[in-house]
């Protein structure tokens, strides 16, 4: 029987960070296939893209990659993948690459323009040809 393949796109804060936590929880650690996504949106400075930033950001999202690899290491299959573009696009495409079952994403808490354009979680929900899970900001497991 073929495992299912998640995709867990996390962007570093404690928040999305939860939807490990939340993976542990629901999926038995034989169950799945993980596949961690790390998207960096690039910001064009009068069209151009400084090497050194380029360089640093993906330092950045493969540590913070790792950090998450760490945390899913009871299951045996984690794959890390970091990429730069628009998240939304970016976990749209992943997903369909890899043939993924089940994203699962946090709501994201950011204000203003980005709310009302919508965010990356929303354009994933409305474009994912899979299974989304939201997790919510104030997600705990408990220990009963």
């Amino acid at each position: 029987m073929n495992k299912r393949k998640v995709l867990i796109p996390i962007d570093g804060t404690e928040r999305s960070m939860h939807s490990l936590d939340f993976v542990k929880e629901i999926f038995p650690n034989d169950s799945i296939e993980i596949m961690l996504m790390n998207v960096k949106e690039l910001v064009l400075i009068n069209e151009m893209i400084v090497a050194d930033e380029i360089k640093f950001a993906q330092e950045l999202g493969e540590e913070i990659l790792e950090a998450a690899k760490e945390k899913m290491k009871d299951y045996s299959k984690v794959d890390t993948y970091f990429t730069f573009g628009y998240p939304g696009d970016e976990i749209i495409k992943k997903a369909q690459e890899e043939n993924i079952g089940v994203i699962v994403m946090t709501k994201s808490t950011k204000r203003g323009l980005n709310r009302i354009i919508g965010s990356v979680t929303t354009s994933v929900v409305k474009r994912a040809k899979c299974i989304v899970m939201i997790v919510p900001n104030d997600f705990t497991i408990s220990l009963n």
